[in-house]
């Protein structure tokens, strides 16, 4: 790599990096990360949906020839392919391969697709490994991911990979997404099912026709996720149709009249080099319909996952415990209160009402005063989100406003400057975000006063 494209890529890396950042910190709250499979083939090289079927018709009378033969036969089509193998799995399960399959399966109780359902969780399940046996190059960037403390997780994919990176996380699956509370935290919907419970996993005809008509009341109970938060796509290509049948139900009401959806970001993987300009939004077709996401394109993951961890300060809270808190929150609010089965004081809601550190007092949290969380740009950090190429740029208006209102932001902590010890003779000095709006009214011109 020559060092003209080190400089394009690394300039890349920061705009994105602070559009990241940018994005988590006007929402205030933690992201949604919807998962494919290219991260479980990433750590683990799990197959794809073709090379879990083809795995399967290995295990079958003729083989991988066969899996040829059903490929050219349905063009391609995974759904028809699944539908027929389904089908020769069924048969050869009463017959030569019986002893493959639990005695309840043969019982006219039992959907005839459980067997194939049976052979693929099998082959998932056999494949992933504990997340201490992954290969530890990829340890920095695992921990990173750990370290995002997601509110959510969707993907479609079978495993329970993503259940040993976040722990404490619940898998949430089949029909109980449609009752589960969207409030609380700490979830993984495996919206096309899991291994966990093999009858539950989309994979034939019959499963997408079903989930087809599922899929309009799944996107609705997921809308205040996407309208809520941050949402950051993780393996899937661009033309994913999983990803496509999810967002345009979600376009259709919180995209803007281009056809943005502004709060959702793709991130492409590149390998190898990246492209010398790569495109800022990913867009998709469905129906004649046109919908876009900003999008991200990387070679490298961990810096991405660096800066989605960026604003969580949940690294040694269990996820359990904030489920547990938000659903008797709500219970409290819903049915305890409204129903007069709990005796209330008034005063003390009132004050937990008027005042953002009353309720965490009551519950017995402390707030805490963290420059890090309040004041986390450095100067060379606010001069590129001012659209300058060196840290002097802001550094010339902050001598500026010190000119025109005799005030040094530099001499003193406030709500733009704060200046941390960083050892027992060292120092550094941190920007807060409210002081790259002030420089930005200095730049445009605009009168700007100054709230210490």
């Amino acid at each position: 790599m020559t060092d003209a494209s080190s400089t394009n890529v690394l300039s890349y890396m920061q705009k994105a990096d602070s559009a990241i950042r940018d994005l988590l910190l006007s929402f205030e709250c933690q992201p949604i990360m919807f998962v494919g499979s290219g991260l479980s083939r990433r750590y683990f090289g799990a197959p794809n949906w073709n090379e879990l079927l083809k795995r399967i018709f290995k295990q079958l009378p003729g083989g991988e020839s066969n899996y040829e033969y059903h490929r050219q036969k349905y063009n391609d089509d995974p759904i028809l392919i699944g539908s027929a193998l389904s089908e020769i799995v069924f048969e050869w399960a009463w017959r030569d391969g019986k002893p493959n399959f639990p005695e309840e399966f043969f019982s006219s109780g039992v959907n005839k697709d459980r067997f194939i359902k049976h052979l693929a969780c099998n082959i998932l399940r056999d494949c992933t490994p504990e997340i201490g046996e992954v290969d530890p190059s990829f340890s920095r960037e695992l921990a990173a991911l750990s370290d995002i403390k997601p509110h959510a997780i969707i993907t479609t994919n079978y495993d329970m990979f993503l259940e040993q990176v976040f722990k404490g996380y619940e898998p949430i699956t089949g029909q109980t997404i449609l009752r589960y509370n969207t409030n609380s935290f700490g979830e993984i919907f495996h919206i096309h099912g899991d291994i966990s419970n093999p009858s539950t996993i989309v994979l034939t005809a019959d499963d997408y026709g079903e989930w087809k008509e599922k899929k309009k009341y799944v996107s609705a109970k997921l809308l205040t996720y996407f309208a809520e938060h941050p949402v950051f796509i993780f393996g899937y290509g661009l033309g994913d149709a999983n990803v496509k049948a999810i967002l345009r139900d979600i376009g259709e009401l919180v995209a803007d009249e281009t056809g943005l959806i502004p709060n959702v970001y793709q991130i492409i993987w590149q390998s190898g080099e990246l492209p010398k300009h790569p495109p800022d939004q990913a867009i998709f077709s469905v129906d004649d319909k046109e919908y876009r996401t900003k999008a991200i394109y990387t070679n490298d993951l961990n810096w991405v996952f660096e800066a989605l961890k960026s604003q969580s300060a949940l690294t040694s809270i269990n996820p359990k415990l904030l489920r547990a808190l938000a659903a008797r929150m709500m219970k409290l609010i819903r049915h305890d209160i409204p129903s007069g089965s709990v005796s209330v004081d008034y005063d003390i809601l009132e004050r937990v009402a008027d005042d953002n550190d009353e309720l965490p007092t009551l519950l017995g949290i402390s707030s805490i005063n963290n420059p890090n969380q309040s004041h986390p740009l450095t100067i060379t950090q606010v001069a590129q989100r001012l659209g300058f190429g060196h840290w002097t740029g802001a550094n010339k208006l902050i001598n500026r406003i010190k000119d025109e209102k005799g005030i040094d932001l530099r001499s003193s902590d406030n709500a733009y400057h704060c200046r941390i010890r960083t050892g027992s003779s060292s120092a550094a000095r941190k920007w807060s975000h409210k002081s790259v709006d002030l420089f930005g009214q200095l730049i445009a011109g605009e009168d700007y006063n100054i709230d210490l």
